[in-house]
């Protein structure tokens, strides 16, 4: 008998696991079809219509159980041969989970892998790659109306320990960045940053690190080896194991990107990045990550080895807040009340991000099951964990309204008590 991993692909489609959202293109509605894990650059438009089958994509329904589906839903034929021209074209665009697909990822995993460095996946795409432009871009958003502008840093900035910044493209948060950034100017030069990243795809660990450096059209930004060696002595390599998760991950990428444009060319930016898993599971059974082993030895480990190499660290999560919208798997679009209720809700969130409280923080998402689907909560839960005592303060927060999908993000200065 024929097993999933046998069968023709082409018989018995599988969709990989992409990010689907509604959108209206040419006044049509369609849903988008896109891969988080950048294994393929296009963006696939399908009509409603055809989009409602996808779900039978499982590598369980053979093209007949498909076709019947389609007739019972809509009393239409679907023809065998419109059926297998979509799956065909999914297939060249590489969203199905088969033999193309599995070659074209093999030979872009050992590339990844077999590198000295991380390319700037997003260079020329979610910013220039041309180091002037982007020069000069980021350096519109400091005087953006939106923007820091004239505002220097702040008094306290002397004691800055801990940054939450955003992660969104730079078209929509760059002024926000830019108030982070600023903060940051005013801070001691530290030995390195340690970057908490969201990660947006799956991986097996809640946690991942690489020992990759990672380029950006302003120059190298360097990952701190020592500090990355003495980790993995205390964790073991296990925390390699999701390495690649971070070839498209961009939560990285765009601080590594505002850290070497802030920082004199003459300086060289050390990094230790490390890309953090979804809490999901913790917060549907309502407990603290804290009571998670795997998330409480690396915490130690973490702190063990900031104790061992001593200097200064400074601490950042690129974390944005809430995500809400039929892009995200609301019912109907975005009214101006719900955004008023959302930032409402994320503001008394922040505030726990300000007193320090990892625990208070968790709970204020955790208590309606992360409803307003906070992406950032696992870095910023590690960042507060790693900063006990530190006191905070929102420096901007923003949303990004979007009938379709709204996206919220801060940028907020923790202080040590020294």
């Amino acid at each position: 008998m024929a097993t999933r991993e046998t069968r023709d692909p082409f018989e018995y489609p599988c969709l990989r696991p992409v990010e689907a959202f509604p959108a209206v293109v040419s006044g049509q509605e369609v849903l988008c079809l896109r891969d988080p894990s950048q294994y393929c650059e296009s963006v696939v438009y399908l009509p409603t219509q055809t989009a409602s089958i996808l779900g039978l994509f499982d590598g369980e329904h053979s093209l007949l159980d498909i076709q019947a589906a389609f007739v019972r839903q809509y009393g239409d034929l679907l023809f065998r041969e419109q059926l297998l021209q979509l799956i065909r074209s999914l297939d060249e665009h590489l969203f199905l989970d088969s033999p193309h697909f599995a070659d074209h990822r093999a030979e872009v995993d050992e590339g990844f892998l077999h590198a000295e460095s991380r390319p700037a996946l997003l260079a020329g795409k979610s910013y220039p790659s041309d180091a002037d432009a982007l020069r000069r871009q980021l350096d519109n958003y400091l005087t953006d109306p939106d923007g820091p502008g004239e505002t220097p840093a702040s008094p306290a900035a002397g004691s800055l320990t801990g940054l939450v910044v955003p992660h969104i493209d730079f078209a929509r948060g760059g002024p926000c960045y830019a108030w982070g950034y600023r903060e940051l100017e005013g801070a001691l030069p530290p030995d390195r940053y340690l970057i908490l990243g969201t990660v947006h795809a799956a991986i097996a660990r809640p946690f991942a690190l690489t020992k990759k450096s990672f380029d950006t059209p302003l120059g190298p930004v360097e990952t701190d080896t020592e500090f990355v060696t003495r980790l993995l002595a205390v964790t073991g390599h296990g925390l390699l194991h999701d390495e690649l998760a971070h070839r498209a991950e961009h939560s990285i990428e765009f601080q590594t990107v505002f850290l070497r444009h802030r920082t004199p060319p003459a300086r060289p930016v050390r990094i230790v990045p490390i890309l953090c898993g979804s809490l999901h599971r913790a917060v549907e059974e309502r407990r603290s990550p804290g009571e998670m082993k795997e998330v409480e030895s690396f915490l130690a480990a973490l702190r063990e080895t900031l104790a061992a190499l001593g200097g200064r660290t400074l601490i950042m999560a690129s974390a944005d807040l809430a995500h809400i919208g039929p892009r995200f798997g609301d019912r109907g679009q975005i009214t101006p009340g719900q955004l008023r209720e959302v930032a409402d809700a994320d503001r008394e969130m922040l505030e726990s991000v300000e007193a320090g409280d990892a625990e208070a923080f968790f709970h204020a998402v955790a208590r309606d099951g992360d409803r307003r689907r906070i992406c950032g909560l696992p870095p910023i839960y590690a960042l507060l964990r790693l900063l006990p005592g530190a006191r905070g303060r929102v420096l901007s927060y923003k949303q990004w309204p979007d009938p379709q999908g709204t996206v919220t993000f801060a940028a907020v200065a923790l202080y040590g008590r020294g």
